[in-house]
């Protein structure tokens, strides 16, 4: 058995509702083991075999049971330490948020999508995770998630770099 982290997508958000109890029981349900979820925003914590219709399976279980599609993120606790550990701002000041990938974006987008950063905001690409460092409210930034989407032509889902990390220290160490 492999330890995973799922993040996923628009969960929570109007006008998707989900009891965090409910989203564990259709995934044991599914056969996913030792089922944990973290704070009401998607974060899932479990169990499986590796296989390469995991997120497939994931996605078909939550759609069957929610009744509506819900993009997964899977990421082994392995990947996930690293992209914990991640500093690609050497310790700058600020608030760290990252932004993760359903793939690997092509390189010349990535160089597009780095060159949008402006005033305080950085970015930096590593894998498939975007890491966005700004300074004060995300709202004042000039930079929106809706970039990285058009930039990289993929689909993302974000998480707090400090959520990150306590998902990391609670559940996979």
């Amino acid at each position: 058995m492999t330890r995973f982290v799922a993040l996923l997508r628009a969960i929570n958000t109007p006008p998707r509702h989900v009891k965090m109890e409910c989203l564990r029981t259709i995934l044991r349900d599914a056969g996913f083991r030792n089922v944990e979820t973290y704070i009401a925003s998607g974060n899932v914590i479990f169990d499986a075999r590796p296989a390469s219709d995991l997120t497939g399976n994931m996605e078909a279980a939550l759609s069957d049971g929610l009744g509506f599609d819900v993009p997964v993120y899977l990421r082994t606790a392995t990947e996930f330490l690293e992209i914990a550990a991640r500093d690609p701002f050497d310790g700058q000041a600020g608030s760290l948020e990252i932004s993760f990938l359903p793939g690997t974006p092509d390189p010349v987008a990535v160089r597009s999508l780095v060159d949008t950063a402006s005033g305080t905001d950085r970015l930096a690409v590593a894998g498939r995770e975007v890491y966005w460092l700004h300074d004060g409210p995300r709202v004042r930034s000039p930079h929106k998630e809706s970039t990285v989407v058009r930039l990289l032509g993929m689909p993302t889902t974000r998480r707090s770099a400090t959520t990150v990390r306590t998902i990391a220290d609670r559940y996979l160490r």
